[in-house]
């Protein structure tokens, strides 16, 4: 029997090693002293909260906005279920506060965003940096580049979205267009679609070298155009024009903005003049003198807010545009005319270069130029968010109060961006022409008293209640949007 030769130094080094690689050896001081270092520092950025800005750790009705729900008496089970409510939306709440309004929120993230655009060329969760400093809003990336709005795994995908918090969206807009037009059509008005293509699908080449030259389209969008059209739905797509225009060498998007240029929205209000002329059953014509003026407006674009950086900092210089504000010859800005043969319901496509608080001018949007371009005058319901519902919801708000609001519009222009085609909440809404009622039909007057009180234009209004409940406003820098209206619910009015 041989003898196993003698361990050498490495040997014993190894061995060494396999022994202590599942020990370590510390003295109960440095444990101590390293633990304390580690308490320390994560307790720190709480209790440097707490002694400079304890506001953030406030819950309430004034802090959140979330009204305290009446707790219903009638089983224990809905007391349990109706209070674990309330405790998830004040811990959501909370959380949202921390995410937002903290130190670490306020002063260092905009300096970490600012680093990893500059180092990484990289935006965030909300904003794609693309090449030249544009910037692309997520959501309309997604809507360009993601799965099929229609296709059925995407639908049941959305429908199970929801929570105990936030209710699942309707998710295919064909049912509630099909209504809308249905609505309409009983009261002798023809509905026009306009899809407003987001930025990404007519700009993808400032997205990434790669992309070809030609629109972008979601994969659902050929199947929805047809089968509204063969629904007998009117759909004006501006695509074609925006491409059009994009080819002559002038970019038709803003850089730093969601939204069309001045020029490029001018081409779509032609066409689409062109169009209703051509599809629609418009009346003659009545004395209507309108006149441009050109104005040249800057801003940096709503876009840039939501990157978060620092204050004074932007990737992309200012854009510099020339709008033609429309006015009379007497110099006055143009106005929406109730009682047109055309509405507009639009969503912020519609509203920029028209509300001044957008920042670019106002005056001069497509409402505007399609007044312009139609040589009539039109009437106009737009709202920046949510173009797959609040439109529509004002509408049937403003016939609950005026049942005649429609006596005389014989076509109304629906446009929506496409991003909400894929992420819209297509709620059904019932704008009293029918008295069945469906399942998801939204009424106007839903939670309203049977007496819509409507205050007159100028008149200053005082009304004394206790607050129920009101809708939380987000907060600047989180929305595309400078501006936000909130719904409050007042009992015991005075």
């Amino acid at each position: 029997m041989s003898t196993p030769p003698a361990p050498t130094r490495n040997d014993r080094r190894v061995a060494q090693a396999h022994a202590e690689v599942g020990r370590t050896a510390i003295s109960r001081s440095v444990a101590l002293v390293l633990s304390g270092l580690l308490l320390v520092a994560t307790a720190s950025v709480s209790l440097t909260q707490l002694w400079l800005a304890p506001q953030v750790w406030r819950v309430g009705s004034g802090a959140t906005g979330i009204a305290g729900h009446a707790v219903p008496a009638d089983t224990f089970v809905a007391q349990v279920v109706t209070r674990n409510r309330r405790l998830l939306e004040v811990i959501a709440a909370v959380t949202d506060q921390v995410d937002n309004e903290s130190l670490l929120a306020r002063h260092l993230r905009p300096v970490v965003q600012l680093l990893i655009m500059r180092l990484a060329g990289a935006g965030n969760e909300r904003v794609y940096v693309g090449q030249d400093g544009w910037l692309f809003f997520a959501n309309d990336v997604h809507h360009v580049v993601g799965p099929g709005f229609l296709e059925e795994a995407q639908l049941a995908r959305r429908a199970a979205s929801g929570n105990t918090l936030t209710a699942a969206p309707q998710p295919d807009p064909r049912p509630a267009l099909l209504a809308f037009n249905d609505a309409l059509t009983d009261r002798g008005i023809t509905l026009v679609l306009m899809p407003t293509p987001v930025k990404p699908a007519i700009h993808p080449e400032q997205l990434t070298s790669r992309a070809a030259g030609a629109p972008l389209r979601n994969l659902s969008f050929d199947q929805f155009r047809d089968e509204m059209q063969a629904a007998g739905v009117l759909l004006f797509d501006p695509a074609p024009v925006l491409a059009a225009t994009r080819a002559v060498g002038s970019p038709v998007y803003l850089t730093g903005d969601t939204h069309w240029r001045p020029h490029a929205m001018e081409a779509v209000a032609t066409a689409l003049a062109e169009f209703l002329e051509q599809e629609a059953t418009l009346g003659p014509r009545g004395p209507t003198a309108l006149v441009t003026r050109a104005i040249a407006v800057s801003d940096q674009g709503d876009t840039l807010d939501l990157l978060g950086l620092p204050a004074r900092w932007s990737p992309s210089a200012t854009d510099t545009v020339t709008t033609r504000q429309v006015t009379t010859p007497d110099g006055d800005v143009w106005q929406p005319s109730r009682g047109a043969e055309v509405l507009l319901l639009g969503d912020s496509f519609s509203n920029i270069y028209s509300v001044g608080s957008m920042g670019w001018g106002r005056g001069a949007g497509l409402a505007e130029h399609l007044s312009l371009a139609l040589a009539r005058p039109i009437d106009r319901v737009a709202q920046n968010d949510n173009g797959a519902f609040a439109t529509r919801a004002a509408l049937a708000r403003d016939l609950t109060q005026n049942p005649d609001r429609l006596a005389a519009t014989r076509v109304v222009v629906y446009q929506f961006a496409a991003r909400e085609l894929s992420q819209g909440d297509w709620r059904l809404v019932d704008l009293g022409t029918d008295s069945r009622s469906a399942s998801g039909v939204v009424s106007p007057n839903e939670g309203l008293a049977a007496t819509v009180l409507s205050p007159t234009s100028g008149r200053t209004l005082t009304v004394r209640g206790r607050i129920r409940q009101r809708a939380p406003a987000p907060r600047p820098g989180t929305v595309p949007y400078r501006d936000h209206i909130i719904a409050v619910e007042l009992a015991d009015i005075t």
